[in-house]
């Protein structure tokens, strides 16, 4: 995958790539707030402190766009030219739609019925997809291939599902 020019992945000295080093991630981006955090400027001309709060504005919206697998791979995305809007994306394989449905379904059978002895099963069945849907995101990403694109987004809405399925277990689960 070739992406050049300044992007959040060259702001942390990471490749452009869906699968990133988090720890590397993290490191480089408590490095960037150290420099260029605002208190650091409280003595310093007016135009120096805002030139720091946007610098900071920019590394923690950078850092939270790669952190999270399905904000990196909507970004990924757009630097290689083809828009997403995830929110407006009508998902096209109903295969995949129908499995959302069962998912959801699944979750609530164990909620309504009381069968919580289902819970950390269910949980590593979502712990497996989401690794399994990763891994798909990463290999088409690693085809690189316009023609794939509609497959990858349908992924992308799928670790999404999965995302928001993993908030409703833990909510099930806190109860």
């Amino acid at each position: 995958m070739i992406i050049s020019g300044n992007n959040y992945f060259d702001l942390f000295g990471l490749s452009p790539a869906f699968p990133i080093d988090k720890k590397k991630l993290d490191t480089a981006y408590r490095q960037l707030q150290q420099v260029s955090h605002p208190d650091r400027f409280v003595n310093q001309p007016v135009e120096i402190q805002r030139k720091a709060v946007q610098e900071t504005a920019q590394n923690i919206e950078a850092y939270h766009t790669l952190k999270l697998p399905v904000q990196r791979a909507c970004y990924l995305l757009t630097l290689l030219g083809s828009d997403f809007d995830l929110h407006s994306y009508r998902v096209s394989d109903i295969t995949l739609l129908m499995q959302q449905m069962q998912y959801r379904d699944e979750l609530n059978d164990i909620k309504q019925q009381g069968k919580f002895e289902k819970l950390e099963e269910f949980s590593d069945k979502l712990d497996k997809l989401t690794a399994e849907t990763e891994a798909s995101i990463t290999l088409l990403f690693e085809l690189d291939s316009e023609k794939n694109y509609a497959t990858l987004k349908n992924q992308i809405c799928e670790l999404q599902f999965l995302n928001k399925l993993a908030i409703d277990l833990n909510e099930v689960e806190e109860h």
